[in-house]
């Protein structure tokens, strides 16, 4: 059971003397661009080709060790200005967090990697860090690094919630270590704090189609840690599995779990039939609320992408979320130690690549929750919400041909969200009630090294 430090320990130490090679695990997007040790050596990224040019990159290929990377930076506008006490931010929060219309730096992420050779028996892993103001808003209980712990608020009565405020902190996103067995097609196993399966987009920018997150992205944990067992059946099945000790949780309990040192299941089915369509089962089951370990939340999360042409891409994402242990509210009469509820919705991606300079991204949502207190979106007990959501955007390439331009992106977008709910609107504004809808314009730079 993982209640101490030794699976990140490990993962870091099993890292630094393993001889393998691990590619990182990445979830489903419409335009993964992710850099790895397969661009070595004919086509390096920007870090390991200065490190060729001072001779250092020839030892790191003999260890089979990639170290690359990435910058994020941008800038959201709200058409009102919203009040900052936290409820929302701006909406979905806490990753499309702005507080005062202002840049922000999001991540400075450094990746230690090394892939395991599947046929035969190998050890890789990977470590990485991260830098923004992104990694104070994925903290793992435990690992905040002297910042906030994501499921408290240093001051609740200054109305401010401390998660949506945009400081610069570091975070350890990910530090496992990959041991491959050779056994039929590939077994593998993960050990250690890595990014959770769930979910169509990921903490990563790089294979996110828009600046902007989902609600259903914000529905789910960020990173899990655990063991995972990965098994490639043939060409068109793979099987993951594993037990983590919960949500957003590494070396302690004292944030959902309440200390209750609980376990969960989580996995994935994969299935790709051909080079055009590619499907996921993902799911999650365990108590995951504090100090309960008698209620599950239990979660389902199909996705889907087909290539339609070599231009046109079409993505897709649902969610059914219940949680039979929601924290309830001490203070009704009588107290309700525990409650029920669940969210739902959907995300239907769309990619139409114009040339090597401009691929257009959209997405259109509906998230609907009953549940108190789950994911990005809140409602007040007893009350149920609905949000529509539609985001247009682009991902500019303004050097697509140069060996070191083509490493920086730009992404435009415009996003307009809609709440059916009068009795409880969601977006927060400055000096005034919450209102029914909300427009956003952001864009952000990605500078991958």
């Amino acid at each position: 059971m993982f209640h101490r430090k030794d699976a990140v320990y490990l993962a870091v130490a099993g890292l630094l003397m393993s001889s393998g090679l691990v590619k990182a695990g990445t979830k489903l997007s419409l335009d993964p661009t992710v850099i790895t040790a397969d661009d070595a050596p004919a086509d390096r990224a920007p870090l390991m080709a200065v490190l060729d040019k001072a001779g250092a990159a020839k030892p790191l290929d003999d260890l089979k060790l990639n170290i690359y990377g990435w910058v994020e930076a941008g800038y959201t506008y709200n058409h009102r200005h919203h009040d900052g006490n936290g409820s929302t931010g701006i909406a979905p929060g806490p990753f499309n967090h702005e507080v005062g219309n202002h840049f922000m730096l999001n991540q400075v992420d450094l990746r230690f990697e090394r892939q395991v050779d599947s046929s035969k028996f190998d050890v890789g892993g990977m470590v990485e860090v991260q830098y923004g103001t992104d990694a104070k808003l994925i903290h793992s209980s435990g690992l905040n690094f002297g910042g906030t712990d994501p499921s408290t608020d240093s001051n609740p009565a200054d109305g401010i919630n401390d998660k949506y405020q945009a400081n610069y902190e570091f975070d350890l996103t990910q530090a496992y270590v990959d041991v491959n067995v050779p056994v039929g097609n590939g077994l593998k196993f993960r050990v250690g704090k890595f990014v959770t399966l769930l979910g169509y987009e990921t903490i990563d920018p790089r294979g996110n189609p828009l600046y902007s997150h989902s609600y259903v992205f914000g529905a789910l944990p960020f990173t899990q840690t655990g063991v995972l067992g990965m098994y490639q059946l043939n060409d068109q099945w793979a099987f993951t599995a594993g037990v983590t000790r919960g949500w957003d949780q590494t070396l302690e309990d004292s944030g959902p779990n309440g200390g209750s040192c609980a376990v969960d299941g989580l996995g994935q089915v994969s299935w790709t039939p051909n080079k055009q369509l590619t499907a996921l089962l993902n799911w999650s089951v365990g108590p995951q609320n504090f100090g309960d370990t008698s209620h599950y939340r239990t979660v389902i999360d199909p996705i889907v992408m087909y290539q339609v042409t070599d231009a046109f891409k079409i993505g897709a994402e649902g969610l059914y979320l219940y949680d039979g242990g929601l924290n309830g509210d001490a203070f009704a009469v009588p107290a309700v130690t525990h409650a029920y509820g669940d969210v739902w919705g959907g995300d239907l991606y769309l990619s139409y690549t114009l040339n090597d300079y401009v691929t257009l991204n959209s997405r259109l949502e509906k998230i609907h929750t009953s549940a108190t207190g789950v994911g990005a979106i809140t409602t007040s007990s007893g009350n149920s919400l609905s949000i529509y959501s539609i985001t247009l955007g682009a991902t500019i390439t303004p050097l697509p041909k140069d060996p070191w331009g083509k490493n920086i992106s730009v992404r435009p977008e415009i996003r307009y969200d809609f709440s059916d709910s009068s009795a409880n609107p969601p977006f927060a504004v400055a000096g005034g009630n919450n209102q029914k809808d909300q427009l956003t314009f952001a864009a952000d730079v990605i500078v991958k090294f």
